[in-house]
């Protein structure tokens, strides 16, 4: 499968995060196979601490694929701590921003792949984004 775009994001400040995002080019909702699992793996130090976290990007997200790694992250962890950890929330709310912001660009760069390749796939996802992440107030 070759995906419709990606994503490489690192910052340093104010926290560190190293981020690789790939948006497939198609998804297995649509052909009734139930609902996606998510599929970003976070990382502490480029050590596993869980396989398709589902906290660290929001629900609506759940189409992408990837993997988060982070010095901030302490290696002991366990996926309870990871769960209620505020740190994992302004992982979060972080790579939610980028990921927003990386699709902003994309529709005014490239109008023609994000109309006809991303939005008719994936349009439905980004309602539920509107409906459902009434955190982000924007």
């Amino acid at each position: 499968d070759v995906p419709l775009d990606r994503l490489h994001y690192r910052a340093d400040a104010p926290l560190d995060i190293k981020a690789l995002f790939f948006i497939p080019s198609f998804h297995s909702e649509k052909y009734g196979m139930g609902r996606m699992e998510p599929s970003v793996s976070l990382y502490s130090r480029k050590v596993l601490i869980e396989a398709k976290s589902p906290n660290i990007l929001p629900d609506w997200m759940r189409f992408i694929k990837g993997v988060v790694d982070s010095e901030d992250l302490p290696l002991s962890v366990s996926r309870e701590k990871a769960q209620d950890s505020t740190l994992i929330g302004k992982f979060r709310k972080a790579l939610t921003r980028k990921f927003i912001t990386h699709l902003t660009t994309m529709a005014r760069k490239k109008p023609d792949k994000y109309k006809e390749e991303f939005y008719s796939e994936y349009a439905f996802f980004l309602k539920e984004g509107v409906c459902q992440d009434f955190d982000r107030g924007s």
